[in-house]
């Protein structure tokens, strides 16, 4: 008797001891833009956007915070949905095109996309919240305009900081996601 109150003292102890895991939590960036479609708008050039280009600490399924200057912390439940190089591009392709007026924008994997067409290379620095309340997007992107006999490319840099008005990362998200958006502005006015 006194072992199986003992056995039963153990188990209920284990019981309480363990803890369910936290549920993962996946975020997507492109779930407010504007469907990519065939709309009639005058076309006067094409340019293809080329895969996006990550700093490497960003090629992670986990959404990552920098934390006291200099420190990167990667969220183990806080994850992308879908690889965030992709996501990055679609949602940059899906803002360009539905806010351009004289341009279309098409995927570098489009059957479209041949080696005579202008291209955009975009590369991201950084794109995370931090510790301070922010949320930070930066990097380059270049125009080669391969139509022309020089091959003339310009470079321009771009810096977005939103301040968080809400704790955790679904708000960090959805302010990314507009600074993506902005991005899409500035392309835009520096093309057309």
């Amino acid at each position: 008797m006194k072992r199986l109150s003992v056995l039963i003292l153990l188990f209920t102890l284990a019981a309480c001891s363990t803890s369910k895991a936290p549920m993962k939590q996946f975020y997507m960036l492109n779930s407010h833009t504007p469907l990519i479609s065939a709309s009639p708008k005058e076309v006067k050039r094409v340019v293809v956007v080329d895969r996006i280009l990550l700093a490497d600490y960003l090629k992670r399924p986990n959404l990552v915070m920098q934390i006291e200057g200099n420190q990167l912390y990667y969220s183990d439940i806080d994850l992308w949905a879908e690889n965030l190089q992709t996501g990055i591009h679609n949602t940059l392709l899906a803002w360009l095109n539905d806010k351009a007026t004289e341009t279309r924008f098409i995927a570098y994997n489009s059957p479209d996309a041949t080696g005579n067409l202008e291209r955009l290379v975009i590369s991201i620095k950084r794109f995370m919240p931090t510790d301070q309340g922010q949320v930070i997007t930066s990097g380059q992107y270049w125009h080669v305009n391969k139509a022309q006999t020089d091959g003339l490319t310009s470079q321009e840099s771009f810096a977005f900081t939103s301040e968080l008005s809400q704790q955790g990362y679904s708000h960090s998200v959805t302010l990314l996601a507009e600074q993506l958006l902005k991005l899409s502005h500035q392309i835009i006015n520096d093309i057309e």
